[in-house]
C-alpha cells in the first residue's frame, strides 16, 4: 500500500475552506487520518457527514498533539491567538499552515511564538459567500485551477497544494501579498459594500430589473461575504485603510468632475483608467 502524504492531519476550524481541504485529503488518501477541531456539536455532526474528517474534538491540545499538519483555518483573530500557544501543544518537527486572508500579522505570530514547528503562511483564493461545511460550495475540488499562495518556500507544501489541484505562488512576502490582496480583493469588496449600503441605490429596488444588470449582479454577490469574517481581514491587514484612502481621492474627482459637469475631466479620468486595465487585459 501507497504511504500517504502525511500520517495524521489535524484542521482546526471545519468550516467552508477547512472542510474543502479535508475532502480533498481524504478523496487524494493524502493522509491516514483527519481530524476536525471544531467549536459546535453541530459543525461536528456536519463534518463528519459531509466526510470532511474521520473524527471531531472539542478540545485544541487533543486535536494537535500527534498531528504531521495542522491546518488552522479559522477567522484570522483566532489564528493569532491559536499561534501564540500552539508551541506547546503539537510534536517537535510537525508543520503548521494557515489558510488567512491576510498574512504579515500572522508571519510575524509565527515566528515569534513557534519553536518546534514549520510554519509555512498559506493564502488559497478560493471560496464563496456561502459558509459552514455544510453549505453546497464545500467541495473537494474548490481548489481545483485556484492559485495559493505561500509566503515561504516549503517544497512539501507546495506539493500539498499542488496535488489539490492548485497553482502555488511562493515569491511574495507576507508584507507585499497583504499590499496586493488590499489593493486588488480588498478595496474591490469594500467599493461593493458601500454601494450595497447606498440608500439612493436602494431607492432603486422598486425597478425588479435592476439585479439584471451584470455590474450590479457582480457587485451584489462581492457584498455578500461574511461581516465577521471580513472584519478581522480587513483590520488585519496593515494596507487596508491606505487602499480605500486612496479609493476614495479618486471617487472625489469624480464627484467633483461631475458636480462641474465637466466633461473634458471625466474623459480624462476614464481614459487613465483603460490605460491600467488595458495593461492588465491587452487583448480584451
Amino acid at each position: 500500500m501507497k504511504k500517504p502524504f502525511f500520517g495524521k492531519v489535524c484542521i482546526v476550524g471545519v468550516g467552508l475552506i477547512g472542510g474543502s481541504i479535508g475532502m480533498a485529503v481524504k478523496k487524494r488518501r493524502l493522509a491516514r487520518s483527519v481530524a476536525g477541531v471544531v467549536r459546535r456539536r453541530q459543525t461536528a455532526e456536519a463534518a463528519l457527514k459531509r466526510k470532511a474528517v474521520d473524527e471531531t474534538v472539542f478540545d485544541l491540545a487533543s486535536g494537535v498533539s500527534c498531528a504531521d499538519l495542522v491546518i488552522l483555518s479559522s477567522p484570522v483573530r483566532t489564528i493569532l491567538q491559536h499561534l501564540k500557544i500552539l508551541d506547546s501543544l503539537v510534536k517537535p518537527g510537525a508543520i503548521v499552515i494557515d489558510v488567512g486572508s491576510s498574512k504579515y500579522r500572522i508571519d510575524k505570530t509565527a515566528k515569534r511564538h513557534l519553536k518546534k514547528a514549520v510554519f509555512v503562511g498559506c493564502h488559497p483564493m478560493a471560496g464563496s459567500s456561502k459558509r459552514g461545511v455544510d453549505c453546497t460550495d464545500a467541495s473537494p475540488d474548490l481548489f481545483l485551477g485556484a492559485v495559493c499562495f505561500m509566503t515561504s518556500k516549503n517544497v512539501k507544501i507546495r506539493k500539498f497544494w499542488n496535488l489539490l489541484g492548485s497553482r502555488v505562488v511562493d515569491t511574495l512576502s507576507s508584507r507585499e501579498h497583504d499590499e496586493w490582496a488590499a489593493g486588488t480583493s480588498y478595496s474591490t469588496h469594500v467599493a461593493a459594500c458601500a454601494l450595497l449600503r447606498d440608500d439612493g441605490l436602494r431607492k432603486l429596488l422598486r425597478f425588479k430589473m435592476i439585479a439584471d444588470n451584470p455590474s450590479f449582479k457582480e457587485a451584489a454577490r462581492l457584498s455578500k461575504c461574511d461581516p465577521d469574517l471580513w472584519a478581522d481581514i480587513l483590520l488585519s491587514n496593515p494596507y487596508s485603510a491606505r487602499h480605500v484612502l486612496s479609493f476614495e481621492k479618486s471617487i472625489a474627482e469624480f464627484r467633483e468632475a461631475l458636480a462641474a459637469g465637466d466633461r473634458p475631466k471625466l474623459k480624462k479620468l476614464i481614459a487613465q483608467a483603460n490605460v491600467f486595465s488595458n495593461k492588465l487585459s491587452p487583448d480584451e
